[in-house]
C-alpha cells in the first residue's frame, strides 16, 4: 500500500504546481519510507517544511517544522525555532505547543520549565490518553501529576 501511495504521489507532483496537499503527502511519504526513528530523512522532511511554512502561514505548521528542526539540530534549536513563530499567540490554547515546549525543556534537562509547560499542556488536553501520557511526562519531571 505504500508504494501504490508512493507511485499515486509521483505521478500526483507531475507538472509545474506544487500545493500544500503534495508537501503534506511528502512529508507523510517520508515518515511512511523510515524504517524507524533514526532512519527517518530529516533533512528531506524539514525541506518539506520550508517549502510549506511559504504556502501555509499556519503557526501549527510551523510548530510542526519546529519539532523536525529539534529532531535535526536538537532541542535548543526546536526553543529557538518556536520563538520564532509568527503568530504564536494563536497556539497559547494549544496542548500541543505546551507538550511540545516541556518535551524540549526536559530534552535540555530543565526538570522546572518542563514541568510548567507539561502542566499547561495536561490542562489543556481533553483526551483521556493524552491526559495519561502528559501526567507521565509530568511526573517524569519529579511533580506530582493530578490522578486523571
Amino acid at each position: 500500500m505504500i508504494a501504490r501511495g508512493m507511485f499515486h504521489l509521483a505521478r500526483s507532483a507531475a507538472g509545474e504546481e506544487i500545493s500544500v496537499y503534495h508537501l503534506q503527502a511528502g512529508i507523510a511519504a517520508c515518515h511512511c519510507a523510515a524504517k524507524d526513528y533514526a532512519s527517518t530523512d530529516w533533512g528531506q522532511i524539514l525541506s518539506l517544511y520550508d517549502r510549506l511554512v511559504e504556502l501555509d502561514h499556519s503557526p501549527v505548521v510551523a510548530l510542526n517544522r519546529a519539532i523536525v528542526i529539534a529532531s535535526l539540530h536538537g532541542p535548543k534549536a526546536g526553543l529557538e525555532a518556536i520563538a520564532a513563530i509568527r503568530d504564536l499567540s494563536a497556539l497559547s490554547t494549544y496542548y500541543l505547543l505546551h507538550a511540545v515546549l516541556g518535551e524540549f525543556e526536559s530534552r535540555l534537562n530543565h526538570a522546572q520549565a518542563a514541568a510548567g509547560h507539561f502542566r499547561k499542556s495536561l490542562q489543556l488536553a481533553e483526551i483521556k490518553s493524552e491526559q495519561i501520557f502528559l501526567s507521565k511526562r509530568l511526573q517524569a519531571c519529579g511533580e506530582n501529576a493530578p490522578l486523571v
